[in-house]
């Protein structure tokens, strides 16, 4: 039975879910987080998949759509290209699929094609403000289109991105003119980043991120972070927090390879700027570094990068830890400081790889305030249970304590992927 799916409301708050998404391999795996958050809905139907928004009354709506506003559009053609192979495909097959039967029914002029498409726009969402919009993905395969056919038309598509991103984003789409052209991109960046909506400014900081969740990697501004640090500079202050995050997010991209060009930045903004309160947007922006204790943002973010705390009682509840149990342990922090002292407690399990090397991966503990002599008591469960994400191997594994990106201990365990009889 075919599932229909009303339009969501999605409000902008999601989007800063999906910015600390992790890295994957699809582009529009991302959308599951909608499907996750809205999974209570009473429209929702059961056993609803990601892939079923791109149904056959959605895409004929579409159609629909298209021949309002061009009365020469071919939709039983255009259905024609989608709805047969619908059933066995997945989302990006399906968003891919609406995209090039746009290529094969729109007409060949790209300006005339993108001008049909522009007045079949929904309404845009709100330019401002936290009150929800109306999102359509059947604009993804759109901007689809506008990528992969409008390369020799810069000018147009960039204009079309831009009036798309106002009612869904272009960010998977603008980052390939950007790769192409960053010099003529950038020119047009640098005027949207004073645009009144702040769902194109937000299309600045992150069409232009090197490492976009499920986007290409921009690796040109991974080499060359000046090409893209002129325009977070415009963004930095926004009014909007939903503009702000993505800069922050931006930035912790830029420092899995520029660590100290990334602290230099937020050293010199808040120097710039010392009226304005970034505690929050420095947290964010280096979350990654905190993690790997650079010194230079643990000092900027208030945390002395030599703690003075003493490691005690540090015990595993078991040394062998059963694949789909928690490894559980305990620890104390107790005080040698005369002066309290803001710490960062992390835990880092070193997984066992292939080769029987060790690779270390940072968990987050606490942030806490540690009074003078005090002491600090921990105790946690982390479950070690099958993901996708990750190949467990058996054997030698070590979990060691960090505060403030110092490691102070390590304990060793053991992997095993049955038990003994």
């Amino acid at each position: 039975m075919q599932v229909e799916v009303p339009v969501w409301r999605i409000v902008p708050q999601t989007h800063f879910i999906l910015a600390d998404i992790n890295t994957g391999d699809c582009q529009f795996a991302r959308f599951i987080v909608f499907l996750e958050v809205f999974r209570s809905s009473e429209t929702m139907a059961e056993g609803f998949q990601i892939r079923d928004y791109y149904n056959a009354k959605v895409i004929t709506a579409f159609a629909t759509d298209l021949k309002k506003v061009w009365t020469a559009f071919p939709t039983t053609a255009f259905l024609h290209h989608i709805l047969p192979s619908l059933p066995d495909q997945s989302f990006s097959d399906r968003l891919q699929s609406i995209s090039r039967a746009l290529e094969k029914t729109l007409p060949q002029d790209f300006q005339e094609a993108v001008g049909i498409l522009l007045k079949a726009l929904p309404e845009p969402m709100p330019v401002s403000g936290d009150g929800a919009g109306t999102a359509h993905f059947i604009i993804a395969p759109q901007t689809a289109f506008i990528s992969r056919c409008g390369q020799g038309h810069v000018e147009v598509s960039l204009h079309a991105l831009k009036e798309m991103t106002r009612r869904f984003t272009a960010e998977w789409d603008l980052r390939l003119f950007f790769e192409k052209d960053p010099v003529r991109v950038r020119k047009v960046l640098k005027k949207w980043a004073r645009d009144p909506d702040q769902h194109v400014r937000r299309l600045v900081s992150e069409g232009t991120r090197p490492y976009v969740p499920w986007g290409k990697k921009l690796a040109i501004v991974e080499a060359d972070p000046s090409l893209t640090l002129d325009l977070l500079d415009l963004l930095k202050h926004d009014q909007e927090e939903y503009v702000r995050r993505s800069v922050a997010n931006h930035l912790n991209d830029l420092s899995k390879k520029h660590p100290d060009l990334v602290v230099s930045t937020l050293t010199r903004w808040q120097l710039e700027s010392p009226e304005v309160d970034m505690a929050k947007f420095t947290r964010h922006a280096c979350r990654t570094l905190v993690k790997k204790g650079h010194r230079g943002a643990l000092k900027l973010l208030g945390f002395d990068p030599r703690p003075k705390v003493e490691l005690r009682h540090f015990t595993l509840a078991s040394p062998v830890v059963q694949l789909g149990d928690a490894l559980a342990f305990s620890f104390e922090l107790e005080s040698t400081s005369r002066r309290d002292q803001q710490l960062v407690v992390d835990f880092l399990v070193y997984f066992r790889k292939a080769n029987g090397s060790l690779s270390p991966k940072v968990f987050k503990l606490k942030n806490v305030l540690l009074a003078a002599g005090s002491c600090l008591a921990i105790e946690k469960k982390h479950a070690i249970r099958p993901i996708t994400t990750r190949v467990y191997y058996p054997g030698e594994h070590r979990l060691s304590i960090q505060v403030n990106g110092v490691e102070l201990g390590s304990k060793t365990f053991y992997l095993v992927h049955s038990r003994a009889k």
